[in-house]
């Protein structure tokens, strides 16, 4: 798949994951919210089996482990960011600058990052951050500690099943 097809189609999804993410938060009735909910999960997986798909078939015709789909179209000015989260059981070492996390906003196909707690975790798989953008209205690359209190106080086991992806420096005066 050309990289145009591919950007168009992941557009498509953002898309359409993001109109069902707000008519859910507009929603009144508990029916239509799990409705749009159904509708979500049904978006992402069906993203996740073509994506699947797609990665499988380049790097079977690529020959290059460890170089991203990106990476191999040459795109230019684009983000090209390949830094993958660490994999389940490595220590997450990265420390972010709140600039730094702004970047993991979910976004154009970037990762979403949220820190909680001084913990930067990684809620790129999860349907109710679609797009980078979870209820409410909250945006992906921010701390989000006092929101993340307010909302989920006692549920902090919500943490416990996101990867962390590293930790929240403090940012020194320029």
């Amino acid at each position: 798949m050309e990289a145009y097809g591919l950007k168009e189609k992941l557009g498509d999804f953002q898309k359409e994951i993001t109109y069902y993410s707000q008519m859910q938060i507009y929603s009144s009735n508990p029916y239509d919210k799990k409705y749009y909910e159904e509708l979500i999960q049904s978006s992402t997986d069906r993203l996740t089996v073509e994506l699947a798909e797609i990665l499988s078939i380049r790097a079977e015709g690529a020959g290059h482990p460890g170089i991203s789909a990106a990476e191999e179209q040459g795109t230019e000015g684009e983000n090209t960011n390949t830094e993958q989260p660490p994999a389940d059981g490595q220590a997450a070492d990265k420390a972010f600058t709140i600039s730094e996390l702004a970047a993991y906003d979910g976004s154009q196909g970037r990762p979403a990052y949220v820190a909680v707690n001084g913990i930067v975790y990684d809620v790129s798989d999860k349907p109710a951050w679609a797009g980078g953008m979870h209820f409410a209205g909250l945006r992906a690359g921010k701390d989000l500690t006092a929101q993340f209190t307010s909302c989920h106080r006692g549920m902090e086991s919500v943490l416990t099943q996101l990867p962390v992806v590293g930790t929240l420096a403090s940012e020194t005066s320029e």
